[in-house]
């Protein structure tokens, strides 16, 4: 034979229950705040879906790289010759041999945070490409279709 159950008992677990499901739905708000902030200036939805699409899956495999380290798959990512401003000075690599010898310089901790810190969904875009930071990393898509690096320049936003 079951023991009654009482009617403290069922209140008290449905009170446990509602308690779980209001702790989840506050611990998310600030993720949901997050997300409809407005991004700042134009994103690279004003250039349309297929450039948008392909602008968020290139920042997506770029930052990938850039987490694993992986100086090869991101001298790959690069249209040579680069543009590399540092500051008031200027200069170009012209391969990839040059890039992988001037990695760290080029890629320093300040580029890969900015590049780490980009948010797809506020990815600025225009005529000139995508922007990732402020102005620290701009690429573009190539004649031949591809997605590339065209300019480095660890001084913005400094």
């Amino acid at each position: 034979m079951r023991p009654k159950k009482s009617p403290m008992r069922s209140l008290f677990r449905t009170g446990i229950v509602l308690a779980v499901m209001l702790c989840g739905f506050v611990s998310l708000q600030p993720l949901r705040a997050q997300a409809e902030q407005p991004c700042e200036g134009s994103t690279v939805d004003n250039q349309g879906a297929k450039t948008a699409k392909a602008a968020r899956a290139f920042l997506a495999q770029l930052q990938a790289a850039v987490q694993a380290n992986d100086k090869d798959k991101i001298a790959g990512m690069i249209s040579y010759p680069l543009n590399v401003v540092h500051g008031d000075k200027r200069a170009r690599i012209r391969d990839r041999q040059t890039f992988l010898a001037r990695y760290d310089n080029i890629f320093d901790a300040h580029i890969r945070q900015t590049i780490l810190k980009q948010s797809a969904r506020c990815l600025f875009g225009n005529a000139d490409g995508e922007m990732i930071g402020n102005g620290e990393v701009w690429f573009s898509e190539m004649g031949d279709g591809s997605v590339k690096i065209y300019t480095v320049n660890p001084s913005a936003g400094m």
